[in-house]
């Protein structure tokens, strides 16, 4: 068999949103393509920081980290994007005048716009979920001690589109904005994907396009789905805009999605 490429998104496709769990037969599935000889990376717009528990818990040692902005083979940095201090500083300052709520994400730890959130519910589940990860800080844009790779806000949810976002986009040429849905937004640096990942490690490894496999969710995972990979596995539960994309739809991550969309697909035994 010839050595396959995978990508695995984490949120929505290897943890259920709900419960925030990961199903074992994930981790069984993913533990014996790894076995297998095959390689394995998680793609995720997760910072490093927020991908270490998952990479230990499947024992994986690489990944595709903040929407491509790094990529990890086997413990080394093959790529990295991070943001200038002087963009940051510029960065932080919008966001304050602005009165967004907005976290920062760094490769070393999450840096959370000031008290009191405007979503203050939102933001602070949010918050306590992201620290049972990794390291936080608050009230972090007056602090200009840090650099990071990408951020997102928080509006609020439902109703009409926040104004204020489209002043943030105006004022970010240089960043991708990504609609999330249920008022949040993703801002990666124009020029790093997921996708561009997939075709830059597919590359690297020379790795034929039947040979790779893509598993996603949302919208943030469409450019994996646009990428070089020939089989796109969008999960049950999944965002309209990967169907015109996808070439199978697996069932949904508590349902063991992962695992039985493999079989399907005979990468593993039944």
């Amino acid at each position: 068999m010839n050595q396959k490429l995978f990508f695995f998104d984490v949120d929505g496709t290897l943890v259920d949103d709900k419960s925030k769990e990961i199903p074992q037969s994930a981790v069984t599935a993913i533990r014996s393509l790894r076995e297998a000889g095959h390689l394995v990376y998680l793609n995720s717009g997760r910072t490093h920081c927020l991908l270490t528990h998952e990479m230990e818990q499947f024992g994986i040692s690489c990944a595709v980290c903040g929407c491509g902005t790094e990529i990890i083979a086997d413990g080394t940095v093959l790529l990295e994007r991070r943001i200038s201090r002087a963009r940051g500083t510029e960065l932080r300052e919008l966001l304050l005048n602005l009165r967004l709520d907005a976290v920062l994400e760094a490769q070393e730890a999450v840096y959370f716009s000031n008290r009191p959130f405007e979503n203050e519910a939102l933001m602070e589940k949010l918050l306590a979920f992201v620290s049972s990860y990794a390291k936080t800080e608050v009230n972090a844009l007056t602090d200009n001690s840090f650099v990071f790779d990408k951020f997102c806000v928080q509006t609020v949810p439902g109703g009409e589109k926040d104004p204020r976002i489209e002043t943030l986009l105006q004022a970010t040429p240089d960043f991708e904005g990504i609609a999330r849905g249920r008022g949040f937004y993703e801002f990666v640096p124009k020029g790093f994907t997921k996708g561009k990942a997939v075709n830059f490690l597919m590359e690297r490894f020379s790795i034929a396009a039947e040979d790779c496999y893509v598993f996603g969710d949302s919208v943030n995972d469409l450019t994996m789905f646009q990428s070089n990979a020939a089989h796109r596995i969008a999960m049950g539960e999944h965002d309209r805009e990967l169907e015109a994309y996808a070439s199978y739809i697996a069932d949904t991550v508590r349902a063991d999605g992962i695992a039985k969309a493999l079989r399907a697909l005979h990468v593993l035994e039944r």
